[in-house]
């Protein structure tokens, strides 16, 4: 299905290309000459939604080769949980992997100019789902081995807004599968008291509902696009 604006007219889903860099809000990408390294070893940083010349939604990605892979551009700070298990050869995957990071629905230059909040108008109109999908295609088209992400907590929707995700159970949909990385049974440090007011609020109430503390953690999805 074709994901669509608020008003109902097509979003076009592509991989972001270099000439298009200036309307492509870079917040959580690599400063310097990060990017055009990306670009040069990769050939693109990630899948954008355009609403007509209006790039709204990004899905940011990162090559890696595994096992014991590294890859210097890809900052610190937005490295997911499983970054150090997945180059220590946890899921016995030889090769270049295809790897999203943040993906954030409704932000755009325009957005950032007036606040921190996304357009949640995007909201709910398959948006997200279109960038996995165009990611997974580019994966197969470009001979990765597999599409790893991680995976939010289903239920907890503005932890995944503020985080910058989708739920995993939107990757199950799309044939990815749990890596089942034991993540303890203590809540994460985000679900403690250091998250905004609306995500903390939806953490009182799914604990007060008795949600147990280990579904409060993200979940490495895989999609494996090659046997062995």
């Amino acid at each position: 299905m074709t994901p669509t604006s608020p008003d109902d007219s097509p979003i076009d889903i592509r991989p972001i290309q270099r000439h298009e860099l200036g309307k492509v809000l870079l917040r959580c990408l690599p400063d310097g000459g990060g990017i055009e390294t990306l670009f040069k070893t990769q050939e693109t940083i990630g899948m954008a939604a355009w609403d007509r010349d209006q790039c709204v939604a990004q899905l940011h990605c990162y090559r890696l080769v595994l096992p014991h892979g590294l890859i210097n551009h890809w900052p610190s700070w937005n490295r997911p949980f499983y970054f150090e298990d997945v180059l220590d050869g946890c899921l016995g995957i030889t090769g270049s992997v295809w790897c999203h990071a943040c993906c954030h629905v409704g932000r755009s230059i325009n957005s950032f100019s007036h606040s921190d909040e996304p357009d949640r108008r995007y909201f709910g109109h398959g948006i997200g789902t279109a960038l996995c999908q165009a990611s997974i295609h580019w994966a197969r088209e470009h001979d990765y081995q597999a599409v790893l992400t991680p995976g939010t907590p289903a239920g907890l929707f503005e932890f995944a807004v503020w985080a910058g995700g989708l739920p995993w159970t939107t990757y199950s949909k799309l044939g990815f599968v749990d890596a089942a990385l034991d993540m303890g049974d203590d809540l994460p440090e985000w679900a403690k008291g250091n998250s905004p007011p609306e995500v903390m609020e939806s953490v009182r109430a799914a604990l007060a509902a008795g949600r147990p503390n280990r579904d409060f953690h993200s979940r490495l999805m895989v999609l494996r696009l090659k046997d062995g």
